[in-house]
């Protein structure tokens, strides 16, 4: 299924980088209910903030983290770890074990 399957982190990462953060959106709503935050009011916080770093192409993680509606619920720290990309690694790891590969 995947023979052949040619990869290139560079360009995987320049990708990455390209979407500002906006790829971790997910990842921070899940975050924001988990600290207690409703479904609807996480949602508004991150779509709040990924439309404005659509609009000034300034990084999200940065947006979220001047926003006091974010950070009164999640700390700093926590809301960095959402962007760390070794968290997903494992995830990876595993579909590719599980696909033989």
């Amino acid at each position: 299924m995947v023979e052949g399957l040619q990869v290139y982190p560079g360009r995987m990462r320049e990708n990455l980088e390209r979407s500002l953060g906006l790829v971790f959106s997910q990842k921070v709503l899940l975050q924001l209910i988990d600290a207690g935050l409703g479904r609807l009011e996480a949602y508004e916080l991150v779509q709040r903030n990924a439309m404005k770093t659509w609009k000034t192409r300034k990084p999200f993680v940065d947006l979220l983290l001047a926003d006091k509606d974010v950070t009164r619920v999640l700390p700093p720290a926590k809301l960095k770890a959402c962007f760390d990309l070794k968290s997903y690694g494992g995830a990876v790891s595993e579909i590719l074990r599980r696909g033989g590969v």
